[in-house]
């Protein structure tokens, strides 16, 4: 897992409460969440899904971590996070994301996110 630094969502979509997860598996997705980009870091998505995780706007001092990536025998990933909800009140917006590449797996057809603190779920994400 190599985890990506400044990304912002461009996305026209209205994101829901909490944390949203999304597994990036094509360049048309990609563009959805992100826009064009030519950024060197961008995922070779023929071998690599990109897992992000992002809030909406908030004047707190939020943030989300991925702490560990769990394949398991079966047809699934587990992603255990760490949401930060923020304890301190910002002058300015505050977008928290947190972007990470993984290789592509055959086989995998669904990654489960979980606040890694409670073990409680978070998302459930299809892979088409």
């Amino acid at each position: 897992m190599r985890f990506l630094q400044d990304y912002y969502y461009f996305g026209t979509s209205p994101l829901k409460d909490g944390v949203n997860a999304f597994v990036v598996t094509s360049r048309k997705e990609f563009k959805k969440l992100f826009g064009e980009t030519k950024r060197p870091d961008t995922p070779d998505f023929s071998k690599e899904w990109m897992i992000v995780l992002l809030m909406p706007k908030t004047k707190w001092d939020a943030k989300i971590d991925i702490k560990d990536i769990s394949m398991k025998a079966g047809s699934f990933i587990e992603v255990y996070t760490k949401v930060f909800e923020g304890r301190h009140k910002l002058t300015y917006d505050n977008y928290p994301i947190r972007v990470a590449v993984i290789p592509s797996y055959k086989g995998i057809n669904k990654v489960n996110f979980y606040d890694g603190k409670r073990l409680k779920p978070l998302a459930n994400v299809v892979i088409e």
